[in-house]
């Protein structure tokens, strides 16, 4: 014996797609509060990493951050995000323009902040 069950949902909930986004998105945002909170010094050094999954391939943009803070974990947290990313894109079909973000051609501490210089 077979049976079908229709699903209709209009409570409101979110899509499987709009999940997955949240997730990255969420991912973005802390992976960029990280950056944000990392610091420079003679003791910390500067880094410049590419965040996000283009559709066309590359980055969406590069960060910068420094050593002050647990690297290995922000960098776990950039290649899942990335993935993620990269995956969505694939399932769902995401266009994008096929812009190439360039890295920063150097960085430099400013008043405690990695700062990265754009030419």
């Amino acid at each position: 014996m077979s049976f079908l069950v229709i699903y209709c949902d209009d409570s409101g909930d979110v899509s499987p797609q709009e999940a997955e986004k949240a997730i990255i998105d969420k991912l973005n945002v802390e992976i960029k509060g990280l950056a944000k909170e990392s610091v420079c010094s003679e003791e910390f050094i500067c880094y410049s990493v590419g965040i996000g999954a283009k559709p066309c391939g590359g980055f969406w943009e590069y960060i910068v951050y420094s050593s002050s803070i647990d690297v290995v974990s922000f960098l776990t947290k950039i290649e899942t995000m990335n993935e993620l990313e990269k995956e969505y894109n694939e399932k769902y079909m995401i266009l994008s323009d096929c812009f190439l973000a360039m890295p920063p051609s150097s960085l430099t501490c400013e008043n405690g902040k990695c700062v990265g210089i754009f030419e």
